[in-house]
Formats: C-alpha cells, sequence, structure tokens
C-alpha cells in the first residue's frame, strides 16, 4: 500500500510560522491604525462640540433632534453656503466626506484632508 500522509518538513513547519507571524503583525497594525483613527475622529468630535457650544451656548435646552433641525437650516442658508465656499477656495483643495464610522482594512486608503 501506498503511503499518502504528507510529512512535513523543517522548511515548511519554519515558513507556517513565519506566516502565522505575519498574519499577527498584520492584525496588530490595522489595530494601531483604527486606534489611531478613533482618537482623531473622537478630538474632532470634541472639537466640533465645543465650537457649537461657542456659537450656540443654549444647545444645552434642545434635544439631539431639534440641534439637528437648526443646524440643517442654518447650514442651507446663503450666507452659510458662501462662507463655506470662500473657505474651501481658500483651502485650495477639495474636501472629500469621510465617513465617521469607517475602519481601515486591508488595500483601503485612509481619507484625509490636506490643508
Amino acid at each position: 500500500m501506498i503511503n499518502t500522509e504528507i510529512t512535513t518538513t523543517k522548511g515548511m513547519e519554519q515558513a507556517q510560522k513565519q506566516m502565522e507571524q505575519a498574519k499577527n503583525r498584520m492584525a496588530l497594525e490595522k489595530k494601531k491604525a483604527n486606534e489611531e483613527r478613533r482618537r482623531r475622529e473622537n478630538a474632532h468630535k470634541y472639537m466640533m462640540g465645543g465650537v457649537v457650544h461657542k456659537y450656540f451656548p443654549e444647545c444645552y435646552c434642545f434635544e439631539e433632534s431639534e440641534i439637528n433641525e437648526i443646524l440643517e437650516v442654518a447650514f442651507k442658508t446663503a450666507e452659510v453656503q458662501k462662507t463655506t465656499s470662500a473657505i474651501k477656495r481658500r483651502m485650495g483643495v477639495q474636501v472629500e466626506s469621510c465617513p465617521v464610522e469607517s475602519e481601515v482594512k486591508s488595500n483601503e486608503s485612509e481619507c484625509t484632508e490636506s490643508r
């Protein structure tokens, strides 16, 4: 009878071990990138909340849906649209919209704003 068992060599075992280590390093790097992305997003959210509070101190008197309604109307005004366009022109770049809850995935670039 023919022996059909697959025998592993020392080289194959070493290559398998290196492959597992590389997978673990890749997972660790993705985790670090996601933590950094979340840290930046959280800092940006805190800054935005501070700005809203600075220019709209009454914001604590409203529910989230009411604040959304107020800001939606405010940002649709011609003056805000004009100011936003002027700032974008000054920056010299088109600001891309990034989903807030994105995660770093393999072969996927992060969305960044360059100033």
